[in-house]
């Protein structure tokens, strides 16, 4: 496939970006309309728990291709729930337990060489959600952004329920051909052995979690042909933008730093440029490795917070 980009493809994450934005804006109405809806607007419900899962010891090219190479860099793992009235939704895991326990034999020496996981027992995703005093039974879905080994870790705390954890349908034809090939890479063929207990559901395209354009996912092909993010409208009139890894820092998206792991990297690219409209349009934009941006987080069971300043100036 060529790396080019097409102009078909421009258009392509322009479509994206715009239904995006629009699923986190509103019509201009009157007074008396907003007092209106302003009492029975969903977003009203909803609210955003930050988490994390140990982090990556890795090295700056990784992150930020051809950038400052051979740095250390230890980046966080994140993960977040999504509360909308009484139901919760999970937006990736995290690690899978063995990173506490033994990470090399279960990520091999090649994947740790290049990100070893530092993590507790207690971080595991279904410790973790005790803060919100859950259990993975009691969460409505999962959103999955992608399938690699420090987001869909953990999908295992998820047997035994009828839970649903939505993939994009690319996404899991690319799972499934890499648990095949029995390769550890950045996806981990026993983070899915599994896989047949649990309530997989493939989604194509934009997916609105509630239907009521407060939760919703978006395709952000670029760093896996089947990766997505998640647009969250909150209780406090914030408008997140959960980036997963369709950008990684603040400094991907500010300085146009494509990362140093994609599966195309000017499909990357035009995902960071529609994150960095998203931001100056007044978005919150929360990449999911940022160490200097998560230092300033607040995590479960506080409410996430926003940064100050969070719009990027061109």
């Amino acid at each position: 496939m060529s790396n080019e980009i097409s102009r078909r493809n421009i258009l392509r994450f322009a479509a994206i970006g715009a239904a995006s934005a629009g699923v986190l804006s509103f019509p201009a109405i009157s007074s008396a309309a907003k007092e209106k809806k302003s009492a029975t607007d969903p977003a009203k419900k909803v609210k955003a728990y930050a988490f994390l899962c140990g982090i990556l010891k890795t090295q700056t090219q990784y992150m930020l291709k051809d950038t400052r190479v051979g740095t250390p860099m230890n980046i966080p793992v994140t993960l977040f729930l999504i509360r909308h009235g009484d139901d919760w939704v999970a937006f990736d895991t995290g690690n899978n337990v063995m990173c506490a326990k033994d990470p090399v034999a279960y990520w091999g020496k090649d994947v740790t060489a290049a990100y070893y996981p530092v993590m507790q027992e207690f971080e595991e995703f279904k410790v973790q959600i005790k803060k919100a005093g859950l259990t993975p039974g009691k969460i409505k879905a999962v959103i999955l952004s992608h399938g690699h080994l420090d987001h869909s870790g953990a999908i295992d705390n998820f047997v035994g329920t009828d839970v649903p954890l939505y993939l994009q349908a690319k996404e899991l034809e690319i799972i499934k051909a890499a648990v095949a090939s029995g390769k550890k890479t950045a996806y981990i063929p026993d983070d899915f052995s599994k896989i047949s207990q649990l309530n997989i559901k493939t989604v194509e395209g934009i997916f609105d979690v509630f239907g009521d354009q407060t939760v919703v996912a978006f395709p952000t092909p670029g760093h896996t042909e089947g990766h997505q993010s998640l647009a969250v409208k909150t209780a406090d009139g914030k408008k997140l933008i959960l980036c997963a890894d369709a950008m990684y820092t603040k400094e991907n998206m500010i300085d146009a730093i494509p990362p140093g792991l994609a599966w195309d990297i000017p499909r990357a690219a035009q995902a960071l440029s529609i994150f960095k409209v998203m931001s100056i349009m007044g978005s919150e934009v929360v990449p999911s490795h940022d160490p200097e941006y998560w230092k300033a987080r607040k995590l479960a069971p506080n409410t996430f917070a926003c940064s100050e300043n969070g719009v990027v100036l061109v």
